[in-house]
């Protein structure tokens, strides 16, 4: 069925232009978002418009859209919480001490294996749903809580799930090489990851590796993405140069990695290799502020060597409980002293180009899914200016306003 639905009299309407090398905003007042079958089909003055050409005209009252917010590094499949472990870092333990003590990623493991697939479907799409809420409408989901093959997979297949049941599109990760179980040695438990591989290869887009000192090295991330690519998985992430700087970030970019991510201790030769290898920087500010970390990327040097940009919630139970998009958008801006254009960009294009979909969504260009965002206020620079608000009106995916709840979704 045709369905043509005009969203007219908006205020200030917001796309990101991807033909300008970088991407800038393109910012519109007064137009009209003409959306078919659930795209873009194009942009149209206010004035003039004949409400008869379209089976349903929608008036905004000069409200701003601006384009859905994608969050391309999550880890929202999980079971339990770690009120106790954020207390512990509150009183000077640090996070990697907590993981070497056996709690941390460890403690939620254990409670994800111990979950069921349906109780981890009930919590992770009443996540998802508010994060919708709250303006993202697209995600990457990762594993990585399970470290065996049955929980694994089990996370993967929640994933695939909630794939099917929201109107979201979601990519899907699979991260063994996360922490090392209890009971094995490193060795013992990266070449258990490296011959199960292939068991996960029809249940995700693609791998990630947690590559920290104490956790998996470089060997091990090459490694690995070398297997994954003979496995077939076409989408390489990795978790590099967070709390120490190791080198995984060069030799992720230099064997195609899609993104690297975090990147807080991320060098002068990282960013090279990344700009050689046109890898997304997926930054996380929440984390930064969570963990009370004083290392900030180079994101200067990165937008000065023409790296895109991404930012993400990374939404986990240990280092940072947030669904929100949009408080990830206010951090950046003033942790990073990046600008609301920047920080919008990275958020939208960025990310949706690290989930290799830029083509698909995340900048409102004709064509593209209609996925977007209007919100309460004329200026969309008042994501940026004020914080500790919520300024999404509707989240609308393939043009259709979602219902969703309101209410937090806390365990």
């Amino acid at each position: 069925m045709n369905d043509t639905v005009c969203f007219r009299n908006i205020g200030q309407l917001v796309q990101v232009d991807t033909a300008n090398k970088p991407p800038r905003l393109k910012i519109l007042y007064k137009h009209a978002l003409i959306v078919k079958n659930g795209r873009v089909e194009k942009v149209l003055k206010d004035s003039g418009l004949k409400s008869s050409n379209y089976s349903r005209v929608i008036d905004l009252k000069g409200k701003t859209v601006i384009p859905g917010l994608v969050d391309c590094h999550t880890h929202l499949i999980y079971a339990g919480e770690r009120k106790d472990e954020m207390e512990r870092r509150l009183d000077a333990t640090s996070y990697m001490d907590i993981l070497k003590s056996g709690d941390g990623i460890l403690s939620t493991v254990k409670a994800t294996r111990e979950a069921d697939g349906k109780s981890l479907l009930k919590t992770a799409k009443a996540r998802m749903k508010r994060m919708m809420a709250l303006g993202t409408t697209a995600f990457e989901i990762k594993s990585g809580y399970g470290l065996d093959i049955e929980t694994e997979k089990k996370i993967l297949s929640v994933g695939n799930r909630l794939k099917k049941e929201l109107p979201v599109p979601v990519t899907l990760t699979y991260l063994g090489a996360h922490a090392i179980p209890e009971g094995s040695t490193k060795s013992q438990y990266f070449d258990f990851v490296m011959k199960n591989l292939p068991l996960f290869r029809n249940l995700a887009d693609g791998v990630d590796i947690f590559c920290e000192e104490g956790v998996f090295s470089v060997k091990d991330l090459k490694r690995l993405f070398l297997q994954a690519k003979l496995v077939g998985f076409t989408q390489l992430r990795a978790h590099v140069e967070e709390l120490s700087h190791q080198g995984g970030c060069a030799e992720a970019a230099k064997l195609g990695a899609v993104s690297c991510d975090h990147l807080e201790y991320a060098n002068p030769k990282d960013i090279r290799a990344m700009k050689h290898g046109d890898t997304v920087a997926v930054l996380m500010p929440g984390v930064t502020f969570f963990l009370g970390g004083e290392k900030i990327p180079l994101v200067h040097s990165m937008l000065d060597a023409g790296i895109t940009l991404a930012l993400a919630t990374d939404c986990n139970p240990g280092s940072s409980p947030t669904y929100n998009m949009q408080t990830v958008l206010n951090l950046a801006c003033h942790l990073y002293r990046i600008t609301p254009e920047q920080a919008l960009v990275a958020a939208t294009y960025g990310s949706a180009k690290a989930l290799e979909s830029h083509e698909k969504y995340g900048s409102l260009q004709p064509g593209q899914r209609a996925d977007f965002l209007t919100l309460k206020t004329n200026d969309y620079r008042d994501l940026f200016y004020y914080f500790g608000e919520n300024f999404v009106e509707q989240t609308f995916i393939q043009g259709q306003a979602v219902r969703i709840p309101k209410a937090p979704a806390i365990e």
